[in-house]
Order: structure tokens, then C-alpha cells, then sequence
């Protein structure tokens, strides 16, 4: 399902590849594509991974009364709370470890000289551990139409979906970019066709969600089992999609 973190991407996106008139459908059809492949992924789960007979759920519901002040804060902070002491843990190792692996091994220093800040930013991105593995997963996304430029973003977004514009912007060297940097999307149409943008899209909306999404499955499952079912089980479904749709626009294009 498509969260705010999401809508950061098709904002970037749609106005770099669709013309006025199709932004808005463009935006409607990805929002119904989620909500459609929800429900059949929770008929197929249904008939599946948890088929069986259902347990009648059954919840009192308590007399609706005007909230206080008092009430509403008391709330907040208890879940707030809850929140930071359950899952804030799991966030911040897993963002500490992504965020080593963007910024480590360093090149040389040799290796800056001549080139302006952004440039050397984009340096450092592709010598990262990120960054070789997004050139490492270069031909196995290929069939994506998705180049190691667009895997490395994909990689950062592990964090949060958003990250994925702000990578961009480093790879391409556009400085801090985002979903407005009118830079970036002009770089973007210069490097790949509408197709490739919508994929981007697509794989994005079905992808696995980010480390807080994964961090509170585990809380809610105890498990991380299911974590990583949730996280394998969507990556591979946004691949077989995703391929599906490039290779058939290619063929219908060409």
C-alpha cells in the first residue's frame, strides 16, 4: 500500500515523465495497482500460508465519550513510548549498519582532486559498500530496466522510501535533492524512458516497506521470521511484476 514515504517517489517521477494530463491518472493507477495486488495477496495468503478455519474475532467496543486534554496526552506518551522502547532498538542498529555501508570504505584522497563537492559526493556513494553492491546487482535488475545508479537507491531506501530521491540526487550529482528538484528530473529523462519511471514506481509500491515497517512486524509477531517472510515474500513479488511489465512494454514499444 502506498504511505507518504511513497508519495515522495511519484512526486520526483511523474512530472519528470508524463506530461500534465497523465499525472494525475499515472498517480490514480499506481494507488489502484496497490490496493489490487493487496487483495489478491491476502486471498492467496488466505489459501495458503493460513488456510484453515478462521477464529471469530470479537471486540467490545467501549462508550464513546469527548476526549480530554489530559486523556489525549497520557496516550500519546504511553504509545509513544512503546513505539521508541519496541521498535526504536531495531531502527536505529539496522539504520546505523545501513548508513555505515553508505558511507564506508572511503577512497583516497587522491581520488578528489579536481572534482567540486558534488562530484565528490558521488565519489564516495560508488566506492561505499552500497554502492558496489548496486553495481554488483547491476545485471539482475537489468531485466527491470534498472541501472546500479537506480539499484543504489533502492538499497538506501531500505532505511525509509523517501531516501531513495535524496540517493539519487547524490548519484547524479545534483546535490541535496528532492521530489521538486526540477535537476534531477531532468537528468532522470536523460538517462531512462517513461517506462523505466514507471517501473521504478511499481517496484517501489510493491517492495519490501522500510526498517520501521519491518521493526514493528516483529514486535506484533514476535518473530523475526515473519519479518523476513514479509520482507523476501514482497522484494521477490515487486521483481517478478516489475520484470513482467518492462519486458512486455519493451516488446510492445519496439
Amino acid at each position: 500500500m502506498s504511505c507518504g514515504a511513497r508519495l515522495t517517489i511519484y512526486a520526483l517521477i511523474i512530472p519528470a515523465f508524463f506530461p500534465e494530463k497523465w499525472r494525475g491518472p499515472m498517480l490514480w493507477l499506481i494507488y489502484l495497482i496497490g490496493i489490487a495486488l493487496a487483495i489478491i495477496c491476502a486471498k492467496v495468503l488466505r489459501l495458503t500460508v493460513f488456510k484453515g478455519q478462521t477464529t471469530p474475532f470479537v471486540m467490545e467496543l467501549p462508550p464513546y465519550r469527548m476526549p480530554t486534554i489530559k486523556s489525549v496526552c497520557i496516550h500519546t506518551w504511553q504509545r509513544g513510548w512503546m513505539y521508541l522502547k519496541k521498535a526504536g532498538t531495531i531502527i536505529l542498529v539496522i539504520s546505523i549498519i545501513l548508513w555505515v555501508a553508505m558511507s564506508y570504505p572511503k577512497p583516497g584522497r587522491d581520488t578528489f582532486a579536481g572534482l567540486n563537492s558534488e562530484r565528490v559526493q558521488q565519489a564516495k556513494l560508488e566506492y561505499s559498500a552500497i554502492g558496489r553492491i548496486g553495481q554488483a546487482i547491476e545485471p539482475a535488475i537489468k531485466p527491470l530496466g534498472f541501472d546500479w545508479k537506480i539499484g543504489t537507491a533502492l538499497i538506501g531506501a531500505t532505511t525509509a522510501k523517501e531516501v531513495f530521491v535524496s540517493q539519487l540526487g547524490i548519484v547524479y550529482t545534483v546535490g541535496s535533492a528532492d521530489e521538486s528538484s526540477q535537476t534531477l528530473r531532468e537528468k532522470l529523462q536523460a538517462n531512462y524512458t517513461p517506462l523505466t519511471g514507471f517501473c521504478i514506481m511499481l517496484f517501489c509500491l510493491i517492495s519490501a516497506p522500510c526498517v520501521a515497517t519491518l521493526a514493528m512486524t516483529k514486535q506484533e509477531t514476535n518473530s523475526w521470521a515473519w519479518a523476513m517472510f514479509q520482507f523476501g515474500s514482497l522484494t521477490v513479488l515487486a521483481y517478478i511484476v516489475t520484470a513482467i511489465v518492462y519486458q512486455i512494454g519493451t516488446l510492445l514499444i519496439g
